[in-house]
């Protein structure tokens, strides 16, 4: 079984995507307003998880597609689409080699989806998401600010979520291999004080000219490295990294 098989199941999908109603209002006002899309447009969500942004810009009037290579989650994404009367398209794929039928307006990358495989990998996500679009259309990618990583780095992070499932304990413990330039996590999942799995992840952290650096290499102009959702300059003490570029 493949990594992200084992990492990305039900537990993590109940503590870490699955969102509180009107937390990710802020998120879709700024791709909104940063990707410059009007109702009818069309978006794709590359790495959309349960479609946590997919399905609330599709009620927005978008004509959204979203992508994961998880099969289970987008069969969780189809069925909550439905419940909510949302038209959204899915499909289970990987978005290193996916690119829609029809280019589209904008392209997204959000919540730290980017950087789990080999640098050759990682470029062709973003390879990808430039074929994506029509000429003119946006892209915008949220992934770890490295600098803000390591000046405010904790080795370990606890969180707690009650869930059908019980009460979720999830434990990242998180080391920095700086001679492979990768962040590497622990996660240790607890329901009602019981040892339920134990999993492994792998990231690849790039300081921020190396990701705008990327970018150009797909193809995109325009290139521009913001701090927060607000638009704030980005800083050594930015907590993440919100790249935003264009198609020419």
């Amino acid at each position: 079984m493949t990594w992200w098989a084992d990492l990305y199941d039900d537990l993590l999908a109940d503590q870490l995507l699955e969102r509180e109603s009107g937390t990710v209002e802020p998120t879709l006002d700024f791709l909104l307003d940063r990707l410059d899309l009007r109702p009818g447009d069309s978006v794709y969500d590359q790495c959309c998880g349960i479609g946590s942004l997919t399905i609330p810009l599709a009620a927005r009037g978008l004509r959204a597609l979203g992508v994961d290579q998880a099969a289970g989650y987008i069969e969780r994404a189809r069925r909550d689409a439905e419940n909510a009367g949302v038209t959204a398209e899915f499909a289970a794929a990987d978005a290193c080699d996916f690119v829609p039928p029809e280019p589209v307006d904008a392209v997204f990358n959000w919540w730290t989806s980017f950087g789990y495989g080999t640098d050759a990998d990682n470029q062709r996500m973003l390879d990808r998401a430039f074929e994506s679009l029509r000429p003119g259309g946006r892209f915008a990618l949220d992934t770890m600010n490295l600098p803000g990583v390591l000046r405010g780095f904790q080795r370990d992070n606890v969180l707690h979520r009650e869930t059908p499932r019980g009460r979720v304990l999830l434990l990242r413990e998180t080391t920095i291999d700086l001679p492979s330039g990768r962040m590497l996590k622990d996660w240790t999942y607890f329901v009602d004080g019981r040892l339920e799995t134990r999993h492994r992840s792998s990231v690849r952290l790039y300081l921020p000219d190396a990701v705008a650096a990327m970018l150009a290499t797909a193809g995109f102009t325009d290139i521009d490295l913001l701090g927060d959702l607000t638009g704030a300059a980005l800083t050594l003490d930015s907590p993440r990294l919100i790249a935003l570029a264009r198609r020419p």
